[in-house]
């Protein structure tokens, strides 16, 4: 079973009690056969890896190759630039607090009876706080008030955050709604008279003026140091590590408060006896030789504290939707009516959003939960695409029938309806395994891009930036896209029991931009 954990405002519960009560709540239920699945698929894989350590090499020749690894990536490490990590305070429940007054200094979460994903100070000194199932929330706190979630409105206030946060980094990163990393390297040569505590400071006094929330800080040379400096201070605090302090600090700091450390590769770590960061040096000859390339390297990077900057990727300004997903949970419908009405609501929103950005899915994702927690993807295409090496970008029509000007996708254009399992690489995340073949579905839905003999296709082919033209086979309009997505979303769920659905959603991906001269050719 998971076992709650200590959160910033928990400092005087007793969470060995509050561990055996959610051990108790657990027993029997769904949830608790899934943990013991994925105990029993982490406790193979940390099986594998030990027998892997019988061939680990003890030559002089292999520590020196290790070692100078080591050293290798130590003379890179870049400390010149500064950071600050934005954490709000237990933002959507501190919402709440913003929006209704009267809800201040009373125990509040955020989530539902099943599940809560936040909560604040007041109720966290009861015990409770995000990942807790409501109902053992109530016991622990009776006088608990839990509110339904309401992301538009997180979304809204987190704009304003983030819109302060350009102010100082244009470049700032946001990896979700209540956190963000600034650079303030520059902003810092552009005031000279200024710290990175004024800069701090200051920040924080901007995002209280602009929403009355508060929000803790990290500041230091490394977006990974500033991440976990965020933490020590909460709430409404501030940590300013200083740069000759760095590699120490880090040291002291526990191997799973490292980002990019899943649960699987913690407990391999715990059962090799390591705990700190500082274990991880010690361990170095091990880690080299049983980890991954690229897991290796991240590990190492973040024991010696070698900053790992943000690329361009994740530079909040240059990000482009390229998905919208909308899901949610089925165990409070009672018949296939409620759950006809709550994927019409999802439908509806997902719609409105793509409405909004001005664009199409290229390929859309139904995703089907059951009460074992087990996910199926039902994968599809729903614009298709070919590239080709010329480079000239034009518009043409196909029509099957002069008599009728009305546009609609190529008879030849057919969509594939793919079935993919997901499967868990490791228990806190997810891969998707290979396409398998779709279960048969209604041949009168809009499951294939068939058209009438009356019908046509507009293709637009554009140069992309490695020289190579993508071809896309457009819809005619907005609503023929949309009335397609719909089809394939209500259709994949007709095969599937409605007392054996736990969970559904869709995602819309790889979101293309409506061309202007295509606009402008269906006018």
């Amino acid at each position: 079973m998971n076992s709650l954990e200590f959160k910033a405002g928990m400092e005087k519960v007793d969470i060995e009690s509050i561990n055996s009560m959610l051990k108790q709540f657990s027993v029997g239920t769904h949830f608790q056969e899934k943990l013991e699945r994925d105990s029993k698929r982490t406790g193979e894989y940390i099986e594998s890896i030990l027998c892997k350590l019988n061939e680990l090499p003890e030559t002089e020749e292999y520590q020196e190759k290790v070692d100078s690894y080591l050293s290798e990536l130590n003379s890179k490490i870049d400390q010149s630039r500064t950071f600050i990590h934005i954490d709000m305070d237990a933002f959507y429940a501190n919402v709440e607090e913003m929006d209704n007054k009267e809800l201040i200094g009373q125990p509040v979460a955020v989530g539902s009876v099943d599940m809560l994903v936040t909560s604040n100070y007041t109720a966290r000194t009861f015990g409770v706080r995000s990942g807790l199932p409501g109902l053992l929330a109530m016991k622990l706190c009776p006088h608990l008030v839990i509110l339904p979630s309401r992301m538009d409105r997180y979304r809204e206030v987190s704009t304003i955050i983030r819109n302060i946060l350009y102010k100082y980094d244009k470049n700032y990163v946001s990896p979700s709604l209540d956190e963000g990393c600034i650079d303030i390297t520059e902003y810092l040569k552009n005031n000279e008279n200024l710290t990175g505590v004024d800069v701090a400071n200051q920040l924080q006094n901007d995002i209280f003026e602009e929403t009355t929330l508060t929000c803790s800080m990290g500041i230091s040379c490394s977006p990974l140091l500033s991440k976990i400096c965020s933490e020590i201070n909460k709430p409404n605090g501030y940590f300013y590590l200083e740069r000759q302090h760095s590699q120490e600090f880090i040291k002291t700091i526990q191997i799973k408060k490292l980002p990019g450390i899943g649960k699987v590769r913690q407990e391999l770590l715990k059962t090799l006896g390591l705990d700190l960061v500082s274990d991880i040096i010690d361990h170095r000859y091990e880690l080299y030789f049983i980890l991954p390339e690229s897991h290796r390297d991240l590990l190492f990077k973040h024991a010696l504290a070698i900053p790992i900057f943000p690329n361009k990727s994740s530079f909040r300004i240059h990000k482009k939707k390229t998905m919208i997903s909308k899901e949610k949970n089925c165990k409070e419908l009672y018949d296939e009516k409620d759950l006809d009405d709550l994927m019409k609501s999802l439908f509806d929103k997902a719609i409105e959003m793509l409405k909004s950005e001005n664009k199409y899915a290229t390929n859309l994702i139904v995703k089907v939960q059951d009460f074992s927690f087990k996910v199926t993807n039902y994968s599809y295409q729903l614009i298709s695409s070919s590239t080709t090496t010329n480079t000239t970008t034009i518009i043409t029509t196909t029509t099957t029938n002069s008599n009728n000007s009305s546009f609609s996708n190529d008879d030849d254009i057919s969509t594939e309806e793919k079935e993919c399992i997901i499967k868990e690489e490791e228990i806190d995340s997810y891969y998707l395994d290979s396409p398998l073949s779709s279960p048969s579905l209604s041949s009168s839905s809009s499951l294939s891009s068939s058209s009438s003999p009356s019908s046509s296709s507009i293709s637009l082919s554009v140069q992309s930036p490695n020289k190579l033209k993508k071809t896309f086979v457009y819809p005619n309009n907005f609503d023929e896209h949309s009335e397609k997505i719909w089809n394939l979303f209500i259709n994949t769920t007709e095969n599937i029991a409605f007392e054996k659905i736990r969970c559904i959603g869709l995602k819309l991906l790889n979101l293309i931009n409506i061309p202007l001269d295509l606009e402008n050719f269906k006018k």
